[in-house]
């Protein structure tokens, strides 16, 4: 079905690795999915990385080989701990029906047990990417999905994993919001390490709200 291949693409985006150190943010930011221009707001005490941290978040998004990312947006002041990424697949797909049908169609598919398989397994193939690009200096281990809904935003999952490194464990919880935006199939991934407080709720909320806040350039 078309909208597993699309759920299986955001799952895959999902892949729980701390973003990188951020510096002072821009009020808008601009990126293009599928040849449309579009931007986003940069929420409140959010940054864009800027200087050296460009490279480093180049090399973070470049272990996502399915989706690209369009925006890495940094807690300012802080290093992978609450931070949130804007994706789409890297071969564009354009949907073509209203953002409410195609919502409805994909939360059916992810509570069925094909499309479970298919989370469960674009999780290990985020995973195994993961490790590969790092030369297992990094390792994706516990991850746990779980489908929380939607709404007339949003299709959400919510998960829990830990990123293994040279340094040690770190927990993290993820939300993702898959969205359909001028046609275009675009998620929103929050994360933050567990231990700061942050909820489920808050976390869907933040992607709620930047979900909302794209909207084409010049718009």
């Amino acid at each position: 079905m078309i909208g597993i291949r699309y759920v299986t693409l955001a799952l895959a985006a999902l892949a729980l690795v701390p973003g990188m150190a951020a510096a002072q943010g821009a009020a808008q930011h601009r990126f293009s999915v599928g040849g449309k221009a579009f931007t986003v707001p940069v929420p409140q005490g959010y940054c864009l990385p800027s200087g050296a941290t460009v490279a480093l978040a180049e090399r973070s998004a470049a272990l996502d080989s399915m989706n690209l990312t369009h925006a890495d947006l940094e807690r300012c002041g802080t290093f992978g701990e609450d931070y949130v990424h804007i994706k789409s697949p890297r071969e564009a797909m354009p949907v073509d029906m209203p953002r409410a049908d195609f919502l409805a169609l994909i939360a059916r598919e992810l509570q069925t047990a094909n499309g479970q398989q298919l989370v469960d397994d674009a999780l290990d193939d985020a995973a195994r990417e993961v490790a590969e690009g790092t030369g297992n200096t990094v390792k994706l281990t516990n991850t746990v999905p779980r489908y929380i809904g939607q709404d007339d935003m949003c299709v959400y999952m919510a998960l829990r994993g830990d990123v293994v490194g040279q340094n040690g464990t770190i927990k993290i919880s993820g939300l993702i919001c898959m969205t359909v935006i001028e046609g275009q199939f675009i998620n929103v991934n929050a994360y933050a390490v567990e231990g700061m407080g942050v909820t489920d709720a808050e976390l869907k909320a933040r992607t709620r709200t930047i979900a909302a806040s794209i909207a084409p350039a010049g718009a």
